[in-house]
């Protein structure tokens, strides 16, 4: 499912709401992240940059794929992790960080 919102805390919020109802509804071990789509140039890269949220881990990662073949750019990932580690809950093992390669956002 895909949610837009101009505002971020309200996408954020959107997202968690729908959550919440898709695990009322017995849906809760099905899901399995969210990805939240930022413009490159905030991030200092010509590629789009992706949060993703794990719903069983309750923990975030970065994802920025390089657009060539399925590649991702692993050093601003680790920099962006550095960089927010202390804002968010980072996911540390680095083997649970999920690529969402052509995700429809």
């Amino acid at each position: 499912m895909i949610v837009h919102d101009p505002d971020l805390d309200d996408q954020v919020a959107g997202v968690h709401a729908l959550a919440s109802e898709l695990e009322q509804h017995g849906f809760g071990g099905q899901l399995l992240a969210a990805a939240f789509r930022f413009a490159g140039g905030a991030w200092d890269s010509d590629e789009p940059v992706y949060w993703i949220y794990g719903f069983k881990t309750g923990t975030w990662w970065p994802f920025i794929p390089t657009g060539e073949k399925q590649e991702r750019d692993n050093a601003r990932e680790l920099e962006l992790k550095a960089k927010l580690e202390h804002e968010l809950p980072v996911e540390p093992d680095l083997s649970k960080w999920l690529a969402l390669y052509d995700a429809p956002i």
